[in-house]
């Protein structure tokens, strides 16, 4: 394999633009076009105002990064050009410059003072060999990423990219991470961001190392390997001398005020009772932090100043911690929030359910719907309800410690206490026989649903508040418009008749009984488990039809005995997807009302990119089956007859032979799958191509 180094997709040119004024998403969402206290409150909090002049703004605490560790983390010339001139070097920066009079020597002087504090040890070298960068920009635009960043104009959604780039409130622009990172430093940061930033404005995402490692390697455009290693960020020696002049500047700066700063003293609050003058100002007193604020945030921070000492309700503190964290990025919530138009086409998930199955779910009346256990334990990254999204929730730390009870106080209204309920009638009413088809959509712990594959139900008696139950099963529409979910009570009243009279609340508190305390399943599922249908091959290739996600509903299936499997896909006359290890599971294929659209069983799974011919432009002619099992697919372009025949090859790889019988079509556009490496074997010859692909 190549090894190169481009620019990687942060150091080019932002799509937004750069800024010298800090970027607070939450502002620039809800407060820069009218600026008001609430919007003040919200810059005070995270410019840091409040941890030099105090105050309780209701809203968790945003210090800077652990500084501790500053220069095991980031290269020193970088460390150097952005002290001297933070806005300077990363686009809407929440850091402000130490004073106007900070010079190039005096930044210098505070990185060797850094340098003392967690000296650079040796590191075992990471080989490019072992990046895989495709994989990481497809992990960077569909895990969540984009929530905040920018999507970058080399990745399209399955979908298409926007006709328009309306980005709703910016996004968090990047540093040069060429400069401050090497591979095994930013995958670190990317994996675990609250090992050096704790107050969790960057969150966690749940990933593997090789997932992080793939993302960096994207990041900083690394392209390819030989095998040789990755370079990394020179030692960096401190100098006694200068380390001492650096603390002195560091001290005097205050930055302990924001920063885990061993060794420096703590700092003390600095009064403040005016509303001009001091670090607001566009040219504030020598010697103090300089913020290169737009006129909007002036603004809101004067009307917040002025009544600062009002403490904020658990209203103000629930919709401020929610901007503050930007999980409005991803939620929507009272109307305000949720993916904005540049966004929303790289939030994948299940179409089958809709924007549901899209999109992260509506925060409105959180506080009412989750039990706070169920939701502090959720925000705590110990469950993921909703698997069919590709869009991670990711873990935020310890600034979400008060979201669940603020959320609770917030959302609390009077509900209905629901009646005993009966387990025997909940299990009824949940099934197919005679009740009304719950699992029909909706799974029950590791039993596929009978269609579409709807989240779990079998956690419903812990998960939700029986009230905010009650009132959804009557109206689903009215808490999340656009739900494919019907009401089996409209108006309160009762669909089925015979079971329990009638009475909507013993029918609603039966499910509820059923799933806190019955044994076994609602009535309706079949009698096997979904194991019992994993297809293995054996001797030969199994064939299997299906629906497939990222393939359509003409998917193809080919298992190996060789433990190498792909999916055809029999509309656009193309391999799409090959994995190795496990093959398929036939249940949901065979046994579901509404077949789910289903995903490979084993790992490792490559792509091909999608088609750029119009649909309609091949024309699918079947397959044949050789003496061996081994399909060989057909299909029929501009007059030409094609046949493509994919097989295990030597050593975990697989080959892939295209024969036609035009000579016209010997440029016939063939594009590989995503990840791997392709080499096109000397069997090709006029009419026919031949390669092989191999995993890195």
């Amino acid at each position: 394999m190549r090894r190169g180094l481009r620019f990687g997709v942060a150091a080019a040119l932002s799509i937004l633009g750069a800024r010298a004024e800090p970027w607070i998403a939450g502002f620039e969402r809800f407060h820069a076009a009218a600026p008001d206290a609430a919007g003040g409150r919200l810059l005070y909090n995270e410019l840091g105002c409040v941890n030099c002049h105090g105050g309780d703004t209701g809203l968790p605490a945003r210090r800077g990064p652990d500084l501790a560790t500053a220069t095991t983390r980031a290269s020193a010339a970088w460390l150097r050009a952005f002290i001297a001139d933070p806005a300077g070097h990363r686009s809407g920066t929440a850091m402000p410059r130490l004073s106007a009079t900070t010079t190039a020597a005096d930044a210098d002087a505070v990185v060797h003072f850094l340098g003392t504090l967690a000296p650079r040890t040796a590191a075992r070298p990471v080989r490019i060999a072992h990046l895989n960068a495709g994989l990481g920009k497809t992990l960077y635009h569909t895990r969540g990423c984009v929530a905040c960043h920018a999507p970058q104009a080399d990745y399209t959604p399955p979908d298409g990219r926007p006709a328009s780039g309306d980005f709703g409130y910016g996004a968090a622009a990047f540093p040069a991470l060429a400069e401050k990172y090497d591979v095994s430093t930013l995958a670190a940061f990317v994996r675990n961001p609250q090992a050096s930033r704790p107050d969790g404005r960057m969150p966690r995402i749940e990933m593997e190392e090789q997932d992080a490692r793939d993302i960096a390697a994207y990041l900083l455009g690394i392209t390819g390997s030989d095998g040789e290693a990755v370079p990394r960020l020179p030692p960096f020696a401190p100098d006694a001398a200068l380390a001492k002049r650096g603390r002195e500047i560091v001290t005097a700066a205050r930055c302990a005020a924001c920063h885990t700063l061993p060794s420096v003293p703590a700092t003390q609050s600095i009064a403040l009772g005016r509303t001009t003058g001091g670090c607001i100002e566009e040219a504030p007193a020598p010697g103090l932090p300089r913020y290169a604020l737009s006129p909007a945030q002036r603004t809101a921070l004067r009307a917040y100043i002025v009544d600062r000492a009002t403490p904020a309700t658990s209203a103000q503190a629930a919709h401020g911690t929610l901007a503050a964290l930007n999980c409005v990025a991803c939620h929507e919530r009272d109307g305000r929030g949720g993916p904005d138009a540049a966004r929303k086409p790289y939030f994948l998930g299940d179409h089958n359910l809709g924007d549901t199955g899209r999109f992260p779910p509506l925060l409105t009346g959180i506080g009412r719907k989750l039990q706070p256990t169920w939701l502090a334990e959720t925000l705590a990254g110990k469950h993921r309800d909703r698997p069919y999204l590709r869009t991670q929730m990711p873990v935020y730390g310890a600034a979400v410690a008060n979201l669940p009870a603020l959320l609770a106080t917030t959302d609390a209204r009077p509900g209905i206490e629901l009646p005993t309920g009966d387990i025997e009638a909940g299990r009824k009413l949940l099934g197919t026989l005679g009740g009304v088809s719950c699992i029909t959509c909706h799974r029950w712990a590791d039993r596929a649903s009978l269609g579409i594959q709807a989240l779990d139900l079998s956690n419903l008696a812990r998960r939700l508040e029986p009230g905010w139950l009650r009132d959804y099963l009557i109206n689903p529409a009215a808490h999340r418009p656009g739900t494919l979910m019907p009401s089996f009570w409209p108006q309160g009243k009762a669909a089925n008749r015979d079971i329990l009279a009638g009475d909507t609340d013993r029918q609603i508190a039966s499910i509820i009984a059923f799933a806190r305390e019955g044994k076994g399943l609602p009535e309706g599922f079949p009698t096997t488990s979904a194991r019992e249908f994993e297809l293995i091959p054996g001797s030969r290739p199994i064939v299997q039809r299906t629906f497939m996600a990222d393939v359509g509903t003409h998917a193809i299936l080919v298992g190996f005995p060789a433990g190498i499997h792909l999916a055809y896909d029999g509309r656009d006359c193309r391999p799409a997807l090959i994995w190795k290890g496990r093959f398929f599971d036939a249940y949901g294929t065979w046994f579901s009302r509404f077949a789910p659209f289903e995903k490979p069983l084993g790992e490792s799974v490559a792509a091909w990119p999608k088609p750029t011919e119009a649909s309609g432009a091949r024309q699918f002619d079947g397959f044949r089956l050789d003496a061996s099992g081994v399909p060989t697919f057909l299909f029929s372009v501009a007059g030409a007859t094609v046949a493509e025949r994919l097989e295990p090859g030597e050593n975990g790889s697989l080959r892939r032979s295209v024969t036609w019988n035009i000579e016209a079509l010997r440029s016939l556009p063939l594009s590989h799958p995503e990840g791997l490496s392709v080499r096109e074997t000397a069997a090709s010859t006029p009419g026919k191509r031949e390669f092989i692909y191999t995993w890195p």
